[in-house]
């Protein structure tokens, strides 16, 4: 314990920028949020000097949470970095980032190892998102949780095409009103039905790929209300 202690204390510096990242990362929706840590990490282990290992550090932190508070907020828009581009353009810009101050840290070829790590560990997990992602149904995307109050009953759903959709009926009071609002606050606009009856919303992020998800309300009763989403 006190080699451990005597370790923070003259390390403390290191410790720092993941603890920030990790405390922006870990309140937001999606448990691989947390990829973001990597870069971050990777930095600490490069960093030789306190002063340069923290300016660089507190730079990545503000980064990653440029590109995780918009989507937990809700914030929708194509100025908005989409979830997989925390994957793949978040990596590459924070090698960037840590490029001019590699050489004064490490030997060039050390430092170019690493960011090659940091920039191919993106790639890698991009590639292994988006296989998971073939022939997969979406996830919640702002349209669950449902508003407290209402009763969510999953269906089967729809696959075919190369994309699939999910399909929830949400029962309780004002449901239909509710849920249009609920759609609203999570960044969704309206868009030409393609159904009549059916009340599409659709919202869109991404800075260089575009990500869209769209979603399709049909009103049952006063009180029910069946919601149909997909990523389009």
């Amino acid at each position: 314990m006190p080699i451990l202690g005597e370790a923070v204390r003259t390390h403390w510096w290191r410790f720092a920028p993941v603890a920030a990242a990790a405390a922006v990362c870990v309140p937001t929706p999606g448990p691989s949020n947390l990829f973001g840590l990597v870069p971050i990490v990777l930095w600490c282990a490069l960093a030789r000097t306190r002063t340069t290992g923290l300016v660089v550090g507190g730079v990545l932190v503000v980064l990653l949470a440029a590109f995780v508070l918009p989507r937990a907020f809700w914030f929708a828009g194509p100025w908005v970095p989409s979830y997989a581009e925390l994957f793949w353009l978040y990596p590459m810009l924070a090698a960037l980032v840590c490029l001019p101050a590699v050489p004064r840290q490490r030997r060039v070829a050390d430092g170019a190892l690493v960011l090659a790590v940091m920039v191919l560990s993106g790639f890698l997990a991009t590639g292994v998102l988006l296989v998971a992602q073939l022939e997969a149904k979406p996830g919640d995307e702002g349209v669950l949780p449902a508003p407290t109050g209402l009763t969510a009953t999953e269906g089967l759903g729809h696959c075919g095409s190369g994309n699939c959709s999910r399909e929830v009926t949400l029962t309780g009071d004002r449901a239909p009103e509710r849920v249009r609002e609920h759609l609203r606050s999570r960044g969704f606009t309206p868009r030409e039905r393609l159904s009549p009856g059916d009340d599409r919303v659709c919202r869109i992020d991404g800075l260089l790929t575009t990500h869209e998800v769209c979603a399709e309300s049909r009103t049952l009763t006063s009180t029910e209300v069946r919601v149909v989403w997909y990523v389009d």
